[in-house]
């Protein structure tokens, strides 16, 4: 009900072809996805089990000759597509929106070094339209101040990385940062063009298994660090956009995001202690109150395979083809362009990033029962209701996407706290069914474990 339905349509689309890609793999037996759930996060050994990393660590540290004896890391073809489909939009994201956006992206890159080099320069004068006209009247926010924000964030995540026990070097995350920096542009024009966001998130486990080889816990940070500094520039630029179309004080927005931030932080933080501390099984599948952390699961099976394992393991030996989803995604780029330069009629609605995109919605995260019905709400709201009554679409569609979002917001808290901060028994099919069948029990695979007691490479072969 936000995003234009040609969004939607092209995630949509885009998670179909997943599903039958991740299919494929699976019946196929691709790199023996057949022995292990379809479409988990979770990261096994060549036993059938779930991956146990403390048999390949020492200290922290990975170790070789444990690694040797116990088993390389098999995971899911749902977490293979996901993986190779996020190295691929990678490339694939910043060359589109370079050939397409160029322009757009041009004037942004010489404006900012333009507000640089004279303070006084307006943001609204470069522009006629009524909307820019009327925010001259206000004072703007000087970009030094956000520059002075930006060198106190850095200094206050590097003592945080120096101080604490992150067993992660400083340099480490400066450069992180500098990579997410090259990518904020080309990242922040799609996501205002589309609604899609798209983040160093992956890319930065990559980057942290190269430079501190073997640490999962560096990786983790590297990835958290990345993917932070490209998701809240996103986020604020939109935040900022919409107080600009809604003609607020630009300087009262500055004001007003400054303070929740802070607030933001204090509430997150505490939460976090008391989600972690006070809820038993935290995290694990088997938490009562269904605090199972899909996210972090994943999170944990990316750390394990380019953080401890290692990339050059990963990718140059086990899983050697996602490696070449980066090369995919850029040499992919240019004939999508020009198909859609020369055919613009007949691609007006197709975007190829946001169907990649779509490939993204697997490896535990969700599957298409998540968004079919999202896909229906989208056609009736942005298709059939915006075209044929615009007058009412206009009046309540946004408030009533507003208020749906406040009612989930405020009913979770009701629902936790009367139903689930101490657990009281309610069962019915709603919140069982996610539970039952092979399903539930993570024993949905196409192949059992061989005579030899275990699947995948010869014993000794993954060295």
């Amino acid at each position: 009900m936000i995003v234009p339905f040609y969004t939607v349509a092209n995630r949509y689309f885009g998670t179909i072809a997943g599903a039958l890609t991740m299919l494929f793999m699976f019946y196929s037996n691709y790199k023996f996805t057949a022995h292990i759930p379809p479409n988990t996060s979770n990261v096994y050994d060549r036993f059938g089990l779930q991956y146990n990393i403390s048999k390949v660590i020492v200290n922290g540290t990975f170790d070789q000759a444990l690694y040797e004896a116990y088993s390389p890391p098999y995971i899911s073809a749902g977490q293979l597509m996901y993986q190779s489909a996020a190295y691929a939009v990678y490339t694939f994201g910043f060359v589109y929106v370079f050939l397409s956006e160029w322009a757009m992206v041009k004037e942004a890159v010489i404006g900012f070094f333009k507000s640089l080099k004279d303070r006084k320069l307006s943001n609204y004068d470069r522009y006629k339209d009524p909307i820019s006209v009327m925010m001259r009247q206000y004072p703007e926010v000087p970009d030094w101040w956000f520059l002075i924000i930006l060198v106190l964030s850095i200094v206050v995540g590097c003592i945080g990385v120096k101080c604490f026990p992150t067993t992660t070097p400083v340099w480490v995350i400066i450069i992180v940062w500098l990579a997410s920096l090259a990518l904020i542009i080309p990242f922040i024009v799609l996501y205002a063009s589309t609604g899609y966001f798209l983040s160093m998130n992956n890319l930065g486990t990559i980057l942290g298994g190269y430079m501190v080889p073997g640490n999962g816990i560096a990786c983790i940070f590297t990835r958290m660090f990345g993917y932070s500094l490209d998701e809240q520039s996103e986020t604020f630029v939109g935040d900022q956009k919409l107080a600009h179309y809604a003609k607020l004080p630009p300087r009262a927005v500055f004001r007003g995001q400054l303070i929740a931030t802070i607030l933001q932080i204090l509430v997150t933080s505490g939460c976090m202690e008391f989600l972690y501390r006070g809820l038993p099984d935290f995290c694990s599948w088997t938490q009562p109150a269904r605090f199972v952390c899909s996210f972090a699961h994943e999170l944990y099976a990316d750390t394990l395979l380019m953080g401890v394992v290692g990339p050059q393991r990963t990718l140059d030996f086990l899983y050697p083809s996602m490696k070449y989803a980066f090369l995919i995604g850029a040499v992919l780029a240019y004939p999508c362009f020009l198909a859609r330069k020369y055919f613009p009629k007949q691609l007006l609605y197709f975007h190829p990033v946001l169907f990649l995109g779509g490939f993204l919605r697997f490896g535990s995260l969700y599957n298409l029962s998540y968004y079919t019905p999202g896909f229906y709400v989208s056609a009736f709201f942005m298709f059939f209701v915006r075209r044929r009554y615009l007058t009412w679409w206009a009046k309540y569609n946004y408030i009533l996407s507003s208020a749906l979002t406040a009612g989930v917001a405020f009913s979770g808290i009701l629902i936790f706290l009367a139903l689930q901060y101490k657990p009281k028994p309610l069962k019915w099919w709603g919140n069982t069914i996610s539970t039952a069948g092979v399903d539930g029990a993570g024993t949905a695979t196409l192949k059992s474990i061989p005579e030899g007691g275990y699947f995948g490479l010869p014993a000794g072969t993954w060295h």
